[in-house]
């Protein structure tokens, strides 16, 4: 089909509304059964969290063949497959009592994430929307951020009513309930890609992608997705305990992580009012400059100042613009054709380094007896994508 001359908005807030759905009841979730699954069953915290990150790990080897059968029009069956293997899951989950179990349950969500994620989601709304996808994403985005703010008070709230094992079977039903129907119901079947030009093209992708990783400029973009993905999953776990390190108090430092939330959203929503005043180019330039600019200012805010928030804020607005960076930029480098198999490309080193970072900036931490090579290696990552970005930009010319 060719662009649609009008947003299909029921389609973009359909699966806008499954994302936060699944990123709620998989993602944000997770943290608030910790404690009593700890509780209840001995496992430790280092165990349980093991398990997510093995996840990550599980969702990298399924990146390339779920986005390359997206680009072959089978999106509907990729994303509702997942929202069911997601309920299926959760609902195994909640019956767990061996600990082998429990890590085969968490490499199958790795499994159901890499099918109902932002990456199949941006892949599916890209083919459909052709030239209108900036918005399509860049909303997308935006109700997805909500997740953790919807998610993580009302999963504590029904953990409090029903328990964690009640608590995930609700879960579950949630992803069979809601991102199944939305799934099935709205993407179209066999969905055929949006054309980008007045000429005739194939609804397959008429070539491999593979011919991308003989270019410079894609592993430039590879290498700003590690380092940048890399800070932004290992500070969000070390950053309370970093800053009461450097002598704020516990009250601060959960207003400081506070924000990050709000300034996520607040940075998408600006990018929605201004996608006429910047190209994507140019709010990926800022994007690298405000993880610099944070990560530059933290070393020097002393304890107890207010502008610990505004680290936050910068932090939290470049994690947010980043992502719809990731997803707008590569069609402009790299061709519109095999969004999805670019897309898995780029997303499988960068989630297993996404996995390794928590326990990375750990080590880091216990090595040098502190936070502050931390710091620096943030600040070091953040310059390498800055770097790599504006290299990226000059050798995306090259044929």
């Amino acid at each position: 089909m060719s662009s649609p001359d009008r947003m299909p908005w029921g389609f973009v807030l359909a699966l806008s509304t499954a994302q936060l759905v699944s990123y709620g009841t998989i993602f944000y979730a997770f943290a608030l059964f910790i404690e009593p699954m700890g509780h209840e069953l001995g496992w430790s915290k280092s165990a349980l969290t093991a398990a997510y990150s093995i996840s990550l790990v599980a969702s990298a080897f399924f990146a390339i063949p779920v986005g390359r059968l997206i680009d072959l029009g089978h999106g509907r069956i990729i994303m509702t497959g997942g929202s069911i293997l997601a309920a299926l899951l959760l609902a195994l989950w909640s019956k767990i009592e061996s600990y082998p179990l429990f890590i085969l349950i968490w490499i199958g969500l790795g499994a159901a994430m890499s099918a109902v994620f932002y990456d199949p989601g941006f892949a599916v709304v890209a083919r459909r929307l052709g030239f209108l996808a900036r918005r399509g994403l860049t909303v997308m985005t935006l109700i997805g951020g909500f997740a953790s703010t919807v998610f993580v008070p009302l999963t504590h709230l029904l953990i409090e009513v029903h328990g964690w094992r009640g608590t995930l079977l609700v879960l579950g039903a949630f992803n069979l309930a809601i991102c199944a129907v939305l799934h099935a119901v709205y993407i179209p079947p066999a969905e055929k890609s949006a054309r980008h030009s007045g000429s005739s093209h194939a609804a397959r992708p008429v070539s491999s992608p593979r011919h991308l990783l003989r270019r410079a400029s894609f592993w430039c973009f590879v290498a700003t997705s590690i380092a940048q993905g890399m800070i932004f999953t290992g500070i969000p776990l070390h950053l309370i305990p970093l800053l009461i390190e450097r002598g704020f108090t516990l009250d601060a430092a959960v207003v400081a992580f506070s924000v990050i939330g709000p300034a996520q959203v607040i940075a998408r929503l600006v990018m929605v009012l201004s996608e006429r005043l910047f190209s994507i180019k140019a709010l990926g330039v800022i994007t690298m400059a405000l993880s610099v600019l944070a990560f530059a200012l933290l070393p020097f805010i002393p304890p107890g100042s207010w502008l610990v928030v505004v680290f936050a804020g910068i932090f939290g607005a470049s994690n947010g613009m980043m992502t719809i960076v990731k997803a707008l930029l590569p069609p402009e480098l790299f061709g519109r054709e095999n969004y999805g198999a670019i897309q898995g490309m780029i997303a499988t080193p960068v989630r297993l380094a996404m996995a390794t970072a928590p326990f990375a900036f750990g080590a880091l931490w216990s090595w040098w007896g502190g936070y502050g090579a931390v710091l620096a290696a943030c600040l070091v990552l953040a310059l390498c994508f800055l770097g790599t970005f504006v290299l990226n930009l000059t050798l995306a010319r090259e044929p």
